[in-house]
């Protein structure tokens, strides 16, 4: 699958880093807070991984992206996904999503469900490449603008 531009490091979420996840949901048209990120950091069930971006000299600089999967019995469900202005179309996504997938895999998942909005074109494309079908929809589901929440799902490896 496409890699980002230059190097680009996932890891585990640490909790200097929720200010910036928080930063990129917010430019994202997200509504989670700090605070909402922090809980989500603490619950048994979520796996939260960030991307940053190498410098020129050698040092990892600042957050450019961030997922967020929980895995409960043999399921995962990814709740975030974003990624800043400036590090999108360069794979970035992409790489975050295939972590994510391994690392739920590894926790047990056999199925792995999402929800976006239905007009987010480059989303759907995202998951469609990687595997995700269609499932069903959910009518006026998001607002601020209205809109249809699409659903889907992947089987996974394991």
């Amino acid at each position: 699958m496409g890699r980002p531009g230059p190097a680009c490091e996932i890891s585990l979420i640490r909790e200097p880093d929720l200010a910036a996840i928080a930063r990129i949901e917010k430019e994202s048209g997200g509504t989670w807070s700090q605070a909402m990120f922090a809980e989500e950091c603490g619950h048994p069930a979520a796996i939260v991984l960030v991307a940053r971006r190498v410098k020129e000299s050698g040092h990892w600089s600042g957050i450019i992206g961030f997922i967020s999967i929980r895995v409960v019995a043999d399921e995962a469900e990814i709740t975030r996904l974003a990624v800043t202005m400036a590090a999108r179309r360069q794979g970035v996504a992409a790489s975050l999503l295939e972590q994510a997938l391994i690392r739920a895999e590894q926790a047990g998942a056999a199925h792995c469900y999402l929800e976006l909005r239905a007009g987010n074109t480059p989303a759907l494309r995202l998951y469609q490449k990687h595997g995700f079908v269609a499932s069903g929809e959910r009518r006026n589901y998001y607002s601020d603008p209205l809109e249809d929440a699409l659903l889907m799902a992947k089987r996974l490896k394991r």
